[in-house]
């Protein structure tokens, strides 16, 4: 139920001009993910590369710069990881993982959990269109003092 002082978004209040930048990690054996991955994010937030990139075979090349027909700049950076039992997903690296839960909720991402505190982080999990799961991870050290 709304009140009249609760402010209705739409894409456009989550979305905006300044320069983005998606860090991606993975383990090899996501490799085949990752274009489909960066695919359904750059749908959500409602950027729309200027060209069409094979992100898969551009994965070792360092930071990708895409344009928008806008004018608007989105650097990539995929950061392969050692295999590891613990991870399962392609984790995406925010600065705040409860705005971008927020602003993900907004652009339709359908998460299957709440954000959670780990040995990681705060993190959250979503599925994309194709059922494939994602962690979207905030970085936090803990230390006792």
């Amino acid at each position: 139920m709304s009140t009249r002082n609760q402010k209705i978004y739409n894409l456009t209040d989550v979305t905006d001009s300044k320069p983005l930048t998606l860090r991606l990690s993975y383990i090899p054996k996501l490799v085949p993910q990752i274009s489909a991955a960066v695919d359904y994010l750059l749908s959500k937030l409602d950027f729309r590369p200027a060209e069409i990139i094979d992100f898969t075979e551009r994965i070792n090349t360092g930071p990708i710069s895409l344009n928008d027909n806008s004018g608007n700049t989105l650097t990539l950076l995929l950061n392969e990881l050692d295999n590891s039992q613990e991870l399962k997903h392609i984790i995406i690296h925010t600065d705040d993982c409860l705005r971008d839960y927020h602003k993900y909720i907004i652009a339709g991402v359908e998460f299957i959990n709440r954000p959670e505190y780990t040995h990681a982080g705060l993190q959250v999990d979503f599925l994309d269109n194709r059922d494939n799961r994602y962690t979207l991870l905030e970085e936090r050290i803990y230390t006792d003092c």
